[in-house]
């Protein structure tokens, strides 16, 4: 009894030395200080009153919350705290919280904006940025197109951080609104990414403009585990990868695309889910679904319409799956490898392509099923490149074929598709369950104080 009575003092002790500290726009030093200071308790709060935080320049944010007792850096009114200039905000520790602030016109001091990590081996754990807004930040001594210099947003390291209920937007400059880092001894991430608005991403016109990136080649083979789910990507148009899957066991659900030129892309690493996005491209150029590469994928219930490159691409390999005994040189992580034991069922494709076999390589898909999935539309787009060594490689059961030609079936001409379907009739409330898809990512992203993002809400609410 006298050991759980000292237990409860010292609970109490502990979160009654909470305090909250106040900052205005000329407290900047000082505020700087205690963030970094290191000496932070758990409940402590970092309060910003309205103003224009300019020019912060590198900041420390760093200390140990606890479960249930974060440390908050927030504004005192959402959105009213607004952070511009140069800056380089470092996040490291444990249980801290980014909360409500507004960057607005601020750009990256080195490459990351904002960096969950000190350095190297020093990185955030149990951390959140949440209903913040991030619009408009871009060097300006740095330009619009490839070769003129980058900059990521958000550079999220460490072990289960959590980003929800943000907003990005109008990122002109090259490089990437989030990437998620891996390394050999830090790859067992466990991120959650939800329930963010993706705003518009202009066409950069090259690589290296998607919107999140998970890994990289030479990372590609180590798990992540992150999970991206309930967010929102609307006229994200960088480049042709709006998410760029380069490691594995991560899940990507219930996701908004729309008119976003680009896809969903599994580029490299294994093990993957894709389940339950929705894609709704109005034809728009460039516009896509899903892109598969590498081995043991799900991808599960996905709802693809009017998009006008592809609806699913299962893409040939150049290389094997890489082992242990791989030599990168010769066989380099940055090239296509076989796709192999991936699982495609219950999949709507609704006046969207389906493409199997495309790119250069010799490594056929093998022991891909394809089950249970609506191909629909007004007409059949379907291209099998090198059909006689593709099709060896897929399964093809119990899909379901509904377009107004009754011939078109028929008139495929590989018996094993032709098996593997049955032609119906379009089958009803395709409409009602792309609505309710919809409902459930608009209404419930992003911080609501923000304008921009109540006005994109609107648009798609109007022109669905």
């Amino acid at each position: 009894m006298k050991k759980l009575c000292v237990l409860l003092l010292l609970s109490i002790s502990l979160f009654a030395t909470a305090r909250e500290y106040t900052f205005l726009p000329e407290d900047i030093p000082a505020m700087k200080q205690l963030l970094g200071s290191g000496n932070l308790q758990a409940g402590d709060a970092i309060v910003l009153k309205d103003g224009t935080y300019n020019n912060l320049g590198e900041i420390h944010f760093t200390g140990k919350g606890v479960f249930g007792k974060p440390i908050t850096w927030r504004a005192e009114n959402p959105g009213r705290a607004i952070i511009s200039g140069k800056l380089r905000l470092k996040i490291y520790g444990e249980h801290l919280q980014l909360k409500d602030l507004l960057f607005y016109k601020a750009w990256a001091i080195g490459h990351d904006m904002i960096d969950f990590q000190k350095e190297k081996g020093v990185y955030a754990s149990y951390c959140r940025m949440t209903g913040c807004v991030i619009d408009e930040c871009n060097d300006p001594g740095k330009g619009m197109r490839p070769n003129e210099g980058d900059e990521y947003w958000v550079g999220l390291r460490g072990m289960n951080n959590r980003i929800d209920h943000c907003y990005f937007a109008n990122k002109r400059v090259g490089g990437l609104i989030l990437q998620v880092w891996l390394s050999a001894d830090n790859h067992l991430n466990n991120h959650l990414i939800d329930h963010n608005f993706f705003g518009e991403r202009q066409p950069y016109g090259g690589n290296g403009a998607e919107i999140i990136r998970i890994g990289h080649s030479w990372s590609s083979q180590l798990e992540s585990r992150t999970i991206v789910e309930n967010n929102v990507f609307f006229r994200c148009s960088g480049e042709n990868e709006i998410i760029s899957v380069k490691s594995c066991h991560n899940v990507l659900r219930r996701n908004l695309f729309y008119e976003s030129a680009g896809g969903l892309v599994c580029r490299h690493g294994h093990y993957n889910v894709i389940e339950s996005n929705t894609f709704i491209g109005h034809n728009l150029r460039g516009t896509a679904g899903i892109r598969i590469i590498n081995q043991g994928h799900t991808v599960y219930d996905n709802y693809i319409k009017d998009v006008e490159s592809f609806g699913l691409l299962v893409r040939v390999g150049v290389y094997e799956r890489p082992t242990a005994e791989t030599n990168v040189k010769e066989e380099p992580l940055t090239s296509y490898h076989r796709v192999e034991n991936v699982d495609i069922a219950y999949n709507t494709f609704l006046n969207s392509s389906l493409e199997l076999g495309s790119g250069r390589g010799e490594k056929m898909p093998r022991n891909v099923r394809f089950a249970h999935n609506l191909f629909t539309g007004q007409s059949p787009e379907l291209k099998i490149v090198r059909a006689d060594e593709v099709l060896p490689g897929f399964v093809f059961l119990d899909n379901q074929w509904a377009f107004p030609d009754a011939n078109s079936l028929s008139a495929v001409s590989y018996e094993q598709v032709r098996s593997g379907f049955e032609a119906v009739d379009t089958p009803v409330g395709l409409g009602q369950k792309e609505k309710e898809r919809i409902d459930a990512c608009i209404y419930a992203v992003g911080p609501a104080w923000y304008e921009a993002m109540k006005e994109n809400v609107s648009y798609i609410d109007t022109y669905r």
